[in-house]
């Protein structure tokens, strides 16, 4: 699926003033929505740790890309699948997203330009561009109906340095209300539509029984100490996404407890 040259020139051409979005091409999107991406507003600010973020979701929807630009590909959903309040500008801010499936992006500046790109890795897309100050706006597609509703994970950059190893979930995870992951016995880290910033409920560990991810299997693992009782129930910030503990269950640290316990999400709410 190579871009074809005089479309890219001829998309360049139309919007006349936006040449910053390397890899990628501009278009001129649809009024700016006033709901933020299904994970809520993330916070950047220059500097910000861990350099890449990781984030993650499901791809594709019922809205066609090229809404947004005529060399936006494949289908997105109707609201962003991601949304970031930068503080301040950045000279520059790379999005880049690995997935089995062939993925497209969309991502739309505060300015208003919007950047698309398909196959910059491969059949993964990636955008790096300059950014004023306020919401950025990321839709990630699936080039096909193959790919509608494929996990994929998104970096975020500030600097043009390598990334990490691309990560895939090795099998589709299975999701529950809103978009969370149900199961455990993973061999890297998915965590649906929790990312850093988002608001969640904090329910007790329930055990598992099955694969741990890594070769081995565990029974009515819990991974829980009796002083997390003291926040279940409670709504609270995720700080951090922190991996997978020793049943292949994914987790955040939250500010109810300071960052204290690994959280399981599978047993969180929206």
């Amino acid at each position: 699926m190579t871009r074809s040259v005089v479309q890219a020139l001829l998309a360049l051409g139309l919007a006349g003033c936006c040449f910053g979005g390397t890899p990628g091409s501009t278009g001129t999107p649809p009024p700016p929505g006033t709901v933020p991406g299904v994970g809520g507003l993330t916070s950047l600010a220059p500097g910000f740790a861990p350099d890449p973020m990781m984030v993650s979701g499901s791809a594709g929807g019922p809205a066609q890309a090229s809404t947004y630009g005529m060399d936006c590909r494949g289908t997105v959903a109707m609201m962003p699948n991601h949304s970031f309040t930068l503080t301040a500008p950045f000279s520059t801010l790379r999005f880049s997203v690995t997935a089995a499936s062939d993925t497209t992006i969309v991502v739309r500046s505060p300015s208003g330009q919007v950047f698309c790109n398909d196959d910059t890795n491969g059949l993964n897309p990636e955008i790096v561009n300059a950014f004023p100050a306020g919401q950025v706006d990321v839709y990630v597609g699936a080039y096909s109906s193959s790919g509608m509703g494929a996990p994929y994970t998104m970096q975020v950059s500030q600097t043009g340095g390598a990334f990490a190893p691309p990560v895939v979930p090795s099998t589709p995870p299975v999701i529950g209300p809103g978009g969370i992951p149900q199961n455990c016995g993973m061999s890297v880290a998915f965590y649906g539509t929790v990312v850093v910033g988002s608001s969640l409920v904090l329910g007790g560990h329930s055990p598992w029984t099955g694969p741990d991810g890594a070769g081995s299997f565990v029974t009515d693992d819990t991974n829980w100490a009796p002083e997390m009782g003291t926040w279940v129930g409670q709504r609270t910030i995720v700080t951090s996404l922190d991996g997978l503990d020793t049943a292949g269950c994914p987790g955040v640290r939250v500010t109810a407890d300071t960052g204290q316990y690994f959280w399981r999400i599978r047993n969180a709410s929206f």
